[in-house]
């Protein structure tokens, strides 16, 4: 298995430089933030990317995220021109990393995207995460438009109105069909190219604000996986979305999904009422899912892939400075964590699946 951490490109509070120093040496997720959903990343701009990542010494991971738009999801007029404009990007991730062995592009099927209510909410201890509260949610006067806290678009009322109304107008039968039209014109090129698109699973793992949930259990998977049988065609699977849903059987999901498993999101959260929850301690024994449990799973199916932990909790109120849910000092440490899992367990003759090499604390 290979650790990978997240970079929001130059703008980060956390330099390229930061992740060099970490052991062992992660692969860099990351996107070009400075293109919109829809428009081609360029040659030119992947260059870039590959020269700053090149300068310390530092490999691609799975890209994070090259979005579909409301057109590719609702096939509008401009489905065809995004998608085409997708399938170049597809290419050029190819010519500008041709030695980056099998590349993931990781996207997701949500109306909105991620959904919380609470950017900074308080634990006992003093630390702080996201959270999520659906009750508080239902509560939102969407007459005044629509910002949930992490977004970087605003809705207005007369803009979130029309989106519901596409939604309920298509129903989930015609939604999932624009699905299979996009992923049956994007597989082709990534069978071309040794790609793999990776949905992330919704969350939270309900539908909310009147929008319909697609990928939130195993049902939802089956579907989709079933529209286009290539392995072109996976997941990024997302242990805590699925895990805020209690009824999920996390460990089952994984052996069943095995083979369409592209990387993983690992991390877990903490119920706390009906669909409510906060992230938790990717340590905490009480949480909703038992991320030891999880890495035993994937080495006793022989899982060999990618893996980042994923949101984490906010020490030191580091995220004052930088972006909301992605604290980076929690992180690495949970990256740590779930890599020392995974040597333990190795030692102890958990799978088939051996440690890479750690790397020397000290590497120039």
């Amino acid at each position: 298995m290979n650790t990978a951490f997240r970079w929001y490109g130059p703008n980060d509070r956390v330099p390229l430089a930061w992740l060099r120093q970490m052991t062992p040496r992660p692969l860099v997720v990351t996107h070009l933030p400075h293109v919109a959903p829809g428009e081609e990343w360029t040659v030119a701009d992947l260059r870039v990317l590959r020269a700053q990542l090149d300068a310390q010494g530092l490999s691609l991971g799975p890209v994070e995220s090259v979005f579909w738009t409301d057109a590719m999801k609702l096939g509008w007029a401009a489905r065809d021109r995004h998608i085409e404009n997708y399938r170049r990007t597809l290419r050029n991730l190819r010519e500008v990393f041709p030695d980056a062995g099998e590349i993931i592009v990781t996207y997701n099927i949500m109306p909105l995207d991620w959904g919380r209510t609470d950017l900074g909410k308080l634990h006992p201890n003093g630390t702080r995460s996201l959270a999520y509260d659906h009750a508080e949610l239902e509560k939102l006067d969407l007459s005044q438009g629509l910002f949930l806290p992490g977004w970087g678009r605003r809705y207005s009322a007369e803009e979130f109105a029309a989106l519901q109304a596409e939604y309920a107008a298509l129903g989930e039968d015609g939604v999932w069909a624009n699905i299979g039209y996009v992923l049956d014109a994007l597989v082709p090129v990534c069978e071309e190219n040794n790609i793999r698109l990776a949905a992330h699973p919704n969350d939270p793992p309900w539908s909310y604000l009147g929008l319909p949930a697609l990928l939130c259990d195993a049902d939802g998977i089956r579907r989709l996986l079933a529209l286009n049988p290539s392995r072109a065609n996976a997941l990024c699977f997302c242990t805590g979305s699925l895990g805020a849903l209690p009824e999920n059987d996390i460990p089952a999901m994984i052996r069943e999904f095995a083979d369409r498993i592209a990387w993983m999101h690992i991390r877990s959260v903490k119920t706390t009422g009906h669909k409510q929850f906060h992230e938790a301690d990717h340590a905490d024994p009480e949480a909703n899912v038992d991320l030891l449990g999880v890495m035993q799973t994937l080495m006793e199916i022989g899982w060999d892939g990618v893996f980042r932990s994923d949101h984490g909790l906010d020490l030191f109120f580091e995220t004052n400075l930088g972006t909301h849910g992605y604290p980076a000092i929690d992180r690495y440490a949970a990256n740590k964590l779930l890599w020392g899992y995974w040597q333990a367990l190795t030692r102890a003759g958990v799978g088939a699946v051996r440690p890479v090499e750690t790397p020397a604390l000290c590497e120039a």
